[in-house]
């Protein structure tokens, strides 16, 4: 079992997920774009890379991503998640939360986390119950989209949704796209300013996107 200590801000990342910094670049993967754009209260993260995959294989990645994030959210670090926990300096301590359980309804295909948010030297929101639900759809393009919407609205998150598309390009290509939208309480805009959002957010995305496609590119060489 992993130690909830380790874990401290990862959940930052998967909310914001769902919610530009430097990369090495894969063999076959590279990061085309990575923004953030702050409008009317709503911060908006774009990012999209190109996968040298087929649609098939993505799509297998997809549906364990969705059955773990329903069913035991620490395995996405395992790989879908990896890396997207670890804290640099600029944003050290900044959030903590500590995960409690995780439930999922399979009528409603919410899933709820349960979790305390510690703010260190302000305060801690005990018991926090954090509503999901993501949703899978085929476009008639061809193209794969997975919603994700955060249903919690206080002083820390008024709002929280964002999307990952699987659009097929060529022949064993593929271009990964996600876009997060969060607009956050009265409390967190009091201290997210632009250059920390960045820092707690842009590079977890960045990271997310290169993992997914990654596996994506296993995931077809394997067969």
């Amino acid at each position: 079992m992993k130690s909830l200590e380790k874990i401290k801000l990862a959940y930052v990342g998967m909310i914001c997920l769902f919610l530009t910094t430097s990369v090495q670049s894969q063999a076959y993967s590279f990061i085309d774009s990575v923004n953030t754009v702050h409008k009317k209260g709503v911060f908006h993260t774009y990012c999209q890379v190109a996968t040298h995959s087929d649609i098939a294989s993505a799509e297998e990645v997809v549906d364990d991503f969705i059955s773990e994030f329903r069913g035991d959210p620490l395995l996405l670090f395992e790989w879908a998640m990896k890396g997207v926990g670890q804290q640099n300096d600029a944003e050290k301590d900044a959030i903590i939360l500590h995960l409690k359980e995780t439930t999922f309804n399979p009528e409603t295909s919410i899933g709820v986390i349960k979790t305390d948010i510690e703010v260190p030297g302000f305060t801690t929101y005990k018991d926090v119950s954090l509503e999901s639900r993501v949703l899978k759809h085929r476009l008639p393009s061809g193209e794969l989209r997975v919603d994700v919407d955060i249903f919690y609205s206080n002083a820390l998150l008024k709002k929280a949704y964002g999307s990952y598309h699987v659009i097929p390009l060529d022949d064993n290509k593929l271009l990964l796209c996600m876009n997060t939208y969060i607009r956050f309480g009265w409390f967190f805009d009091l201290f997210v300013t632009n250059r920390r959002y960045k820092n707690l957010v842009e590079f977890r995305v960045v990271k997310f996107m290169n993992n997914m496609s990654e596996a994506s590119e296993k995931r077809m060489k394997e067969k």
